[in-house]
């Protein structure tokens, strides 16, 4: 039986987890550009640079999740409160998981839970996750199952079980046009999106 398990960035696997960004930065993937750089001391756009040179990802605002299949690092993603609304945790950034991976439902079931988990412990109102413009249909894997896929319905810890809102123009989020959507954890959660609508 396959064993995952989950566990938080730290400084004793930065050197593992540096060298699965390295392995990461080689695939054929847009995102790819974003997980390593040999110097990547000095590129504030590379996920190593962002874990140890700023607090995104640091406690209170933020903390960074990794997947462990046994004792390797098979995938990655953080949590964070946005900058624009302080009640808003922004989930599933620098989502990563090794292609051997990607087929057992490691966001769905172990990293999401496991931020919405982080973000209700802290009293957060929503949770979002975005998307970029390569990546927005993905979007449309939360709001249906494909033709012909099976896939067990969603459980009460699942992001999404019973609450679900997209934004229907683009945002500007970290200097990025980005599409969002998200889930209210209080029902009374409201955002004027459209200040920060992508111009």
């Amino acid at each position: 039986m396959t064993r995952y398990q989950i566990i938080t960035f730290n400084e004793k696997i930065k050197e593992q987890f540096f060298d699965f960004c390295n392995e990461a930065s080689l695939q054929d993937d847009p995102a790819a550009v974003n997980m390593w750089a040999d110097d990547w001391q000095v590129h504030s756009h590379t996920l190593p640079y962002i874990l140890t040179k700023s607090d995104r990802y640091s406690a209170p605002a933020g903390k960074f999740f990794i997947v462990l299949h046994d004792s390797k690092i098979v995938g990655c993603s953080g949590i964070y409160f946005s900058d624009f609304n302080s009640q808003l945790a922004l989930a599933g950034c620098r989502t990563w998981i090794n292609k051997e991976h990607r087929n057992q439902s490691l966001v769905r079931d172990y990293l999401l839970p496991a931020q919405r988990g982080w973000a209700i412990d802290r009293n957060a109102s929503a949770v979002g996750l975005t998307f970029n413009d390569y990546n927005k249909n993905l979007i449309n894997t939360w709001k249906r199952t494909r033709l012909g896929e099976k896939r067990p319905p969603r459980q009460p810890y699942h992001l999404f079980y019973n609450n679900f809102n997209e934004v229907d123009f683009p945002v500007t989020i970290q200097y990025t046009k980005q599409w969002i959507i998200y889930e209210k954890l209080d029902p009374n959660f409201d955002f004027d999106w459209i200040s920060i609508q992508c111009k």
